[in-house]
């Protein structure tokens, strides 16, 4: 009994073991959809089979989901499962696509391996593709689309630009698209939008080989001074736990700004780590409305090279009085190489919901942070 336990309580542990469980059960669903529907439905053997598999992949999920990775996942809105489901079925498309082609390049490369031989070895190599995919993306808490995971690798695998820096006309225009930024929000004088919840909307704009994005978002503190925010903001000066940014020092500290380290990270297909460094400056306007500027001064991607997901990031923050409350805009400008014109119809429609969704990521962390 004692080595029974032993055992359950390994398998519990191991999100291998229960995937090889979880896949065998599959598997057995799948030749019993088979059987049924070819037998006694009298289906046709192609609509059989397509039906059987998509039962044994509803059949995984479902239990990946609730015991594999359940530890993991914790709560989902129907939005949520449903995109984990799209990115399911399409990473069992591609791994299934890629073990016929692991067969068929076996026995097509004229050695001695027997058709049993090679569909083994592809199972064994599809099996673990699966579970990687299953482990790196699928279950990987994350609120990026499968849609947008997709985008990324294919801007990460584009020839030519792919490990390129900004050219000089985009540099340019970065820089004339900041200054028209500040002289306006130095005029601006009116009180950003008052939302009881956080509030977020932006737009990009192409600048030749790059993209720029501009967002904007406020939240309201309650039953806070400004005076208050800014002493949690400075001290310790660190930025608010948020899921985007795994690691933060301070560098340097001057009565008004601070020099700060941030690792920032981001999950699709690939994962994307950036070393960068942020001089932010804050100014007391009156008594009841503070500002700050942050600049990002190195953007370097961890392990060299330049996919070119982000060159250039600053952001410009207001505090206002309203009431016992204080009010927080910020407007966030990023740069960012362009798309390949392949995948941009896409991007023009996702890439929105993934930039509202960040921003309000960063409004709910500073919420958090100051209750």
């Amino acid at each position: 009994m004692r080595a029974v336990v032993s055992f359950l309580t390994s398998v519990d542990r191991s999100p291998l073991a229960k995937f090889a469980i979880v896949g065998v059960l599959g598997f057995l669903v799948q030749l019993s959809t088979l059987y049924l529907l070819i037998v006694f439905a009298h289906w046709s053997w192609p609509a059989a089979t397509l039906t059987a598999v998509e039962c044994a992949v509803v059949h995984n999920f479902f239990w990946h989901e609730r015991w594999t990775w359940a530890r993991r996942i914790g709560s989902l809105t129907w939005r949520e499962r449903a995109d984990r489901f799209v990115r399911f079925n399409l990473a069992n498309g591609i791994t299934s696509i890629a073990g016929n082609l692991i067969v068929m390049a076996i026995l097509l490369s004229g050695s001695e391996i027997p058709p049993p031989a090679a569909n083994a070895i592809a199972v064994v190599a599809v099996s673990i593709v699966n579970f990687l995919s299953a482990d790196r993306w699928v279950f990987r808490p994350s609120r990026v689309t499968c849609w947008m995971a997709v985008v990324v690798l294919a801007i990460a695998l584009t020839p030519g630009r792919a490990f390129a820096a900004p050219s000089a006309a985009t540099l340019d225009a970065w820089a004339k698209y900041v200054a028209a930024t500040e002289s306006r929000l130095q005029q601006q004088c009116a009180a950003a939008r008052s939302n009881a919840s956080p509030f977020a909307d932006g737009e990009t704009i192409d600048v030749g080989s790059a993209t720029i994005s501009d967002w904007r978002g406020s939240v309201l503190l309650r039953n806070l001074t400004v005076d208050a925010l800014l002493r949690r903001l400075q001290e310790p000066g660190t930025p608010p736990p948020q899921d985007d940014i795994v690691a933060s020092r301070v560098l340097g500290r001057a009565p008004d700004s601070l020099r700060v380290y941030m690792r920032l990270v981001r999950h699709a297909i690939v994962t994307v780590s950036y070393d960068t460094e942020h001089e932010m400056t804050f100014t007391r306007v009156t008594p009841v409305l503070a500002t700050a500027r942050s600049v990002a001064t190195r953007i370097e991607e961890v392990g060299g090279g330049d996919h070119g997901f982000l060159w250039r990031l600053n952001s410009y923050w207001r505090y206002e009085q309203v009431g016992r409350d204080v009010l927080v805009s910020v407007q966030s400008l990023t740069l960012s190489r362009d798309v390949p014109l392949l995948v941009k119809p896409i991007v023009g429609r996702l890439a929105p919901r993934i930039a509202r969704e960040s921003m309000l990521r960063t409004l709910e962390a500073l919420d958090r942070f100051t209750r």
